[in-house]
């Protein structure tokens, strides 16, 4: 659970960086529209470096698969779901599947 935490704080900490240095420019409204957009594309960026980068898709799924592995372990079937997802994703990312 730990993992999750700080993966979710990871992805969103460019979003809040990038309101805590636009809103003394801009004011609060344009920098949390330019934070949810940068947070946004962040899920787009990761997707279009594993595409790019094969390695990093490879990767990124063994990590996902053993996070899998150890919350299914513990009995996390939800967490452990979403992992099991990830490491499809990435997977198919490198373009074995072809």
């Amino acid at each position: 659970m730990l993992l999750i935490t700080v993966l979710c704080l990871a992805g969103l900490a460019p979003g809040l960086a990038t309101v805590w240095l636009v809103r003394r420019h801009t004011g609060w409204l344009l920098a949390v529209l330019a934070g949810v957009g940068v947070t946004a594309a962040l899920p787009f960026l990761l997707l279009a470096s594993l595409v790019l980068f094969p390695p990093l898709g490879i990767a990124v799924g063994l990590a996902a698969a053993l996070a899998a592995l150890r919350s299914y372990d513990r009995g996390r079937i939800w967490s452990a779901t979403a992992w099991a997802g990830l490491t499809v994703l990435a997977v198919s990312c490198t373009r074995w599947f072809r």
